[in-house]
C-alpha cells in the first residue's frame, strides 16, 4: 500500500513558500501597470491614424414594375472599401448599422435584351449617404449592376367582394354591392394566368349596419401573381325598409277567341318590404302577373293554379302574394 511521507511533504511545501516569498510583487505589479498603460496609449494613437476597411452592404430592389420579374442571379450585395481615422472605423464595426442599399427600378429603362442597368453613380450615391463626411469611399464592386428580368403575361380579372352584411333590425341591403375598380390587371406566367378567373377581397364582415357604408378592402394575394391594384373600394347600400301593399291584376292575353276565361280572384295583393326612399316611387306598374293560357289549359281539371310575379323591381325583398293560388273557369263560346 502507498504511504505518504510526512517529512517529504513538509520539505516540498517549505521550498514553494520560500520561492514565492522571494518574488518582488510590488515591482511586478508596477511593471504590468505601465505595460498596460503604454499599450493603451499606443492603441489610442493608432486610432488617430488613417485606416482602410472593407465592408459589405446588402442590396434591396424596390419598385419593380408589375409586368416583369427579376431572376435569381442578380447581385445581392455590394463590397466597398473606405478610408478614415481608426476611431471612425471602430464605430463602423461596433456601433453603426448600415441600412440595405435600396435600388429603385421605377425610373430605370428596360433594355430589349432583358436587362436593366443600375449606373455606377446610383450605387456610389447609395453608399456615400450612409458614410460620415470625413470618410473617403475608395471603391466598390460591382461598379454597375446588370439586372436580368423576365416579361410576365397579363390578364384583367373581375373583383369579387368577400363580405358578409348584417344590418340593424328594420334595415336591409337595398341594392347590389359595388366594387371600385371592378376589374384589376394582374401579371403572372401563362400557366398561372390560365387558372385565374377572378380576384377576391380579404374576408370582411359588416355588422349592425344602419346606413350605406364604403369600405377599403385589400385583395387576397396569390403566389406568383402581381397586381396593378392591391386595394379596392367596396360600397354596401343599406337602408331602412318598410312594408308596402299593392294590388296587381291577373292577366292572360292569349286566350283563344272561342274560349272565355274567368279568374277568381282577378287581382292579387302583393306584400313586400321596400326601402323608405323608394316607398312613394313604387307603383303597380312595376309588377305584373301574366299567366300563359297553356297553363290554365293544363290545370283545367283541377280548376286552380299557383300564381307568381312575371315582373318585379329590384331593391325589394322577395314579395308575398295573397292569395298564392287562383281558381278559374274555362267556358267554350257557342257559335251563333
Amino acid at each position: 500500500m502507498l504511504r505518504l511521507d510526512s517529512n517529504l511533504f513538509k520539505s516540498v511545501f517549505h521550498h514553494i513558500k520560500t520561492f514565492f516569498h522571494g518574488l518582488q510583487w510590488k515591482e511586478t505589479v508596477i511593471f504590468l501597470f505601465f505595460l498596460l498603460l503604454s499599450t493603451g496609449f499606443w492603441y489610442l494613437q493608432s486610432l488617430q491614424e488613417d485606416m482602410e476597411l472593407e465592408m459589405s452592404l446588402p442590396v434591396k430592389y424596390k419598385n419593380v414594375p408589375a409586368h416583369i420579374t427579376l431572376t435569381d442571379d442578380n447581385p445581392q450585395a455590394i463590397v466597398f472599401r473606405v478610408k478614415d481615422k481608426g476611431l471612425v472605423m471602430l464605430s463602423y464595426l461596433w456601433l453603426y448599422k448600415f441600412a440595405p442599399l435600396e435600388v429603385s427600378l421605377k425610373n430605370l429603362r428596360e433594355e430589349t435584351n432583358g436587362k436593366i442597368t443600375v449606373a455606377r453613380k446610383t450605387i456610389e450615391s447609395g453608399i456615400s449617404r450612409q458614410l460620415t463626411s470625413s470618410t473617403s469611399l475608395l471603391g466598390f464592386e460591382p461598379q454597375t449592376i446588370e439586372l436580368h428580368y423576365e416579361e410576365l403575361g397579363n390578364k384583367e380579372l373581375p373583383v369579387v367582394a368577400d363580405i358578409s352584411v348584417s344590418p340593424e333590425p328594420g334595415f336591409q341591403q337595398s341594392g347590389d354591392i359595388t366594387v371600385t375598380p371592378d376589374k384589376v390587371l394582374v401579371y403572372a406566367n401563362k400557366t398561372i394566368l390560365d387558372t385565374l378567373h377572378a380576384l377576391r377581397t380579404v374576408p370582411a364582415e359588416l355588422k349592425n349596419a344602419d346606413s350605406t357604408r364604403e369600405l377599403t378592402l385589400r385583395l387576397q394575394s396569390i403566389a406568383g401573381v402581381r397586381m396593378d391594384e392591391h386595394e379596392v373600394k367596396v360600397k354596401i347600400p343599406v337602408e331602412e325598409f318598410t312594408e308596402k301593399r299593392l294590388v296587381i291584376p291577373v292577366v292572360c292575353e292569349d286566350v283563344p277567341a272561342h274560349y272565355m276565361l274567368h279568374v277568381f280572384p282577378s287581382e292579387i295583393e302583393v306584400i313586400c318590404q321596400v326601402p323608405v326612399s323608394r316607398f312613394g316611387k313604387l307603383t303597380e306598374k312595376e309588377f305584373e302577373i301574366r299567366i300563359p293560357f297553356q297553363k290554365f289549359e293544363a290545370s283545367r281539371t283541377e280548376g286552380q293554379l299557383a300564381v307568381c310575379l312575371s315582373k318585379q323591381p329590384s331593391q325589394i325583398t322577395p314579395p308575398t302574394l295573397n292569395p298564392a293560388t287562383v281558381e278559374f273557369i274555362m267556358e267554350q263560346r257557342t257559335t251563333p
